[in-house]
């Protein structure tokens, strides 16, 4: 599979590398230009791009991250952080830095193979969400920004025990600030 990207490139150095020469070559030569050639070359030219760049453009596209549909998340996780501490709940979780003690829920249980939906926002600093695998891996990552939600959507395809992790620096504790996403059951197909 690499070695079409890899040709694709080596034809394309090939044919600059071609046009520079003659370029070159011609530069050198003295006489009267004849512009409607010159225009004609420039118009060959900017077709030659278009079509390889909608060839690249076809390529590539189908292959972009993104699903060709929205899927709806099957089960959503408010995530709020502090310093420095994150709250996983399945309800609103705490609204304020004054009714945090009575709403922090350290960690959330989630089935595996479902899609997930974390809405990050924090109540102090910015803040960087990060999953871990159990084998403590990156999974996924976004921040965590006072006033905004952002939405992060994961599928835990294993069951374990998944770590989140402070990814920003945000105080002299930013090495304590973690949570617990206890993925359990089988995979669905």
């Amino acid at each position: 599979m690499t070695t079409i990207p890899l040709l694709l490139f080596l034809l394309s150095a090939a044919i600059i590398a071609t046009v520079f020469a003659v370029v070159a070559r011609s530069s050198g030569q003295e006489g009267a230009v004849d512009y409607a050639r010159v225009n004609r070359l420039r118009g060959v030219f900017l077709l030659s791009l278009l079509v390889i760049l909608g060839i690249f453009l076809t390529l590539t596209l189908p292959r972009l991250p993104y699903p060709v549909e929205a899927a709806v998340p099957e089960r959503i996780v408010n995530v709020v952080g502090r310093q420095f501490a994150f709250s996983l709940t399945e309800g609103p979780g705490p609204e304020s830095l004054e009714n945090w003690d009575r709403d922090f829920v350290p960690d959330v249980q989630v089935p595996a193979g479902v899609l997930v939906e974390f809405r990050v926002r924090t109540l102090d600093v910015n803040h960087g969400f990060g999953i871990y695998t159990p084998e403590g891996r990156v999974l996924a990552q976004t921040q965590a920004m006072p006033g905004y939600v952002n939405r992060l959507r994961v599928r835990f395809d294993e069951p374990g025990t998944y770590n989140v992790m402070c990814l920003e620096y945000c105080g002299l504790s930013h090495h304590a600030m973690r949570g617990v996403i206890e993925v359990v059951g089988e995979a669905q197909p």
